[in-house]
């Protein structure tokens, strides 16, 4: 079930196909996994599978998280009841561990929050459709770039602590005009983690948090922000 969710916030659109397959899994909870996972990764293309798959589903919990994975899928689609399009812009990691793959690993979890805002939709760097259909709506846009701009780890005895920091700047489309930042904070802590590929894990959930911290309640914010 992680590993279906994980295949989703990879925004990986060759995925799909896989994650669609899962929707006839014997097991319920693989099916509603498989089913989040198609929510997250935000292709539209899945919706005729998804309706398929409500037609033949038995299990009522099952079953919701199919309509809601429909009815976030269509408005992405259509922009019906949108406020605001996210799009999510440069992510760099001014800190000197890990590289590259911190700021893959933030727009990850910056992609994954804003889907799960009001009234939102988000355009991945390569949504050019998304931007598009947001234009000839007339529907605001803001981008965000972001970088991590702290990421220690400390130790005591056997228990790891790793502290990430996190800044957003929300600039307005297509001008670019800079509105406000955003900054968020977070630790994640282990116990007999201390291998790296343990620790690499705990940076994860620090950046996690530092983002969810940086955008809690921001969904008003955003929406202000490209008038």
């Amino acid at each position: 079930m992680a590993s279906a969710l994980a295949l989703g916030r990879s925004h990986d659109p060759s995925v799909r196909s896989l994650l669609e397959q899962a929707l006839s899994d014997p097991s319920p909870a693989v099916r509603t996994a498989a089913c989040a996972a198609l929510g997250a990764l935000g292709d539209a293309a899945a919706l005729p599978a998804l309706e398929r798959a409500r037609g033949r589903e038995v299990s009522a919990s099952t079953r919701a998280q199919i309509e809601s994975t429909i009815a976030s899928l269509t408005s992405r689609a259509t922009l019906q009841g949108v406020q605001l399009v996210v799009q999510i812009g440069t992510m760099r990691n001014s800190t000197r561990v890990r590289g590259a793959d911190v700021a893959d690993v933030r727009r990850d979890a910056l992609t994954s929050r804003a889907r799960t805002m009001h009234h939102v939709a988000v355009a991945t760097p390569t949504d050019s459709a998304m931007l598009t259909r947001a234009a000839d709506r007339h529907v605001p846009v803001v981008l965000l770039d972001g970088n991590v701009i702290r990421l220690t780890q400390t130790q005591r005895s056997n228990v790891v602590t790793c502290q990430a920091e996190v800044e957003f700047v929300v600039r307005k489309m297509p001008d670019q005009t800079l509105r406000s930042t955003l900054s968020g904070s977070a630790a994640a802590m282990g116990s007999g983690t201390t291998s790296p590929r343990g620790v690499a894990t705990l940076q994860d959930q620090a950046i996690g948090g530092a983002v969810e911290s940086a955008l809690r309640n921001a969904d008003e914010g955003l929406v202000l922000a490209a008038r």
